[in-house]
């Protein structure tokens, strides 16, 4: 795809609405399905093409997550039914991120997933709906870009997008600023909904979590050639 003059003008101006910052940025997670005319590695390499083509910087390293499902064996009444999931990311390698039923998010050093193998006369981990993510990262001024495809086994799910405004931390500024950069920059590839929405105004690194784990939620319930909704 080819990017006009007055669009990549316009790009260049939305990375420049704000000052450097340590902060943590805010990051919006959005997956869809390929067309039936094209195979998942032929709408990753189009945006590949396409980013490159507007300045984007491709990362030197892939990007990769992972989530496994843990759970309570049936002997166990007082657990019976219960569940968590626990997700690594290799933009956190040191760390491993259990997901409650409840939706709160745990973070602990990755030395976790060895206390897990201690309880493994309660909890065991579900092989069959480990789940993962992995692709190509890119960055463009203020903003960071993952490209992948998720895959259950060895079967492929759905693409998935992740986009970064590094700068700010505060998520009711910054979500139209992530929205205006994904009608640019992705439109012509997946949907984009209308608006996108936050529970919080304060970012935290969880909601990228919680994020993530909802995509595969999705993934082990829907048939992959199903539209997105």
């Amino acid at each position: 795809a080819v990017v006009s003059t007055q669009s990549t003008g316009y790009l260049h101006d939305i990375t420049k609405r704000s000052q450097d910052s340590k902060v943590m940025g805010v990051s919006y997670v959005l997956h869809w399905y390929p067309p039936a005319t094209q195979t998942p590695s032929q709408v990753e390499e189009a945006l590949h093409i396409h980013l490159v083509n507007i300045g984007a910087r491709l990362a030197p390293l892939p990007w990769r997550m992972d989530c496994e499902q843990y759970t309570a064996l049936p002997n166990l009444s007082a657990l019976s039914g219960k569940s968590f999931q626990v997700i690594h990311t290799s933009e956190n390698e040191s760390l491993s991120f259990a997901i409650t039923e409840q939706m709160n998010v745990l973070v602990s050093e990755r030395s976790f997933d060895t206390i897990l193998t201690k309880v493994s006369d309660c909890y065991q981990p579900n092989k069959l709906t480990r789940i993962e993510a992995k692709g190509k990262k890119y960055e463009i001024g203020d903003f960071a870009i993952k490209i992948g495809s998720v895959s259950l086994g060895p079967n492929f799910k759905c693409l998935v997008v992740e986009v970064e405004y590094k700068p700010s931390s505060y998520t009711k500024d910054t979500l139209p600023l992530l929205h205006e950069f994904l009608s640019i920059v992705c439109s012509n590839f997946m949907p984009i909904p209308d608006n996108l929405t936050a529970n919080s105004t304060f970012y935290q690194l969880s909601e990228t979590i919680l994020q993530y784990k909802r995509v595969f939620d999705e993934c082990r319930r829907v048939n992959p050639n199903m539209a997105m909704t």
